[in-house]
């Protein structure tokens, strides 16, 4: 019998293609440029929690209900967050965290091919996770991909 692949297994699947991608750029870095890789180091330890914060401290599913396990257990330590809804500025400081983590280094990245490739099938897979299975089953109405997914009836429950 093979084991079910729940929702909550592809969400924490998500967080180590993530986090295997975020270290792909470190070393990326690290092997040509010691100080933007520090750097780039220092922008992940702040900028994961940071997202934590903004999106994890309004979600519906915090604590022991959240499909990423880490990022739900996590916000529950952090301060709450005031008001229900989402606001622009939350979704430019998430879009714009993950950007710049996913931007930064493309420069270095680019010179060694195979860390580029790795780096770019690894960002992607998280994407295609969260966004083909684990947001597909989230519970967290206030968000706007939560909301599109119930708009388009593709849900499919957790």
């Amino acid at each position: 019998m093979t084991p079910r692949l729940t929702p909550r297994v592809h969400g924490v699947l998500t967080l180590v293609l993530l986090l295997l991608a975020l270290l792909t750029g470190l070393v990326g870095i690290a092997r040509l440029a010691v100080l933007p890789a520090i750097l780039y180091g220092l922008m992940i330890a702040a900028g994961l929690p940071l997202i934590v914060h903004l999106f994890c401290g309004k979600c519906m599913c915090r604590g022991e209900r959240c499909l990423m396990v880490l990022p739900g257990r996590l916000s529950m330590r952090l301060p709450d967050r005031p008001g229900e809804a989402y606001t622009k500025a939350d979704a430019a400081g998430i879009v714009g965290i993950l950007v710049l983590l996913a931007v930064f280094p493309l420069y270095w990245l680019w010179q060694t091919l195979p860390l580029l490739v790795l780096f770019g099938v690894l960002a992607m897979a998280a994407h295609a996770e969260v966004l083909l299975v684990v947001c597909r089953a989230c519970g967290n109405c206030r968000c706007p991909v939560n909301k599109w997914f119930r708009g388009k009836g593709l849900m499919t429950g957790a």
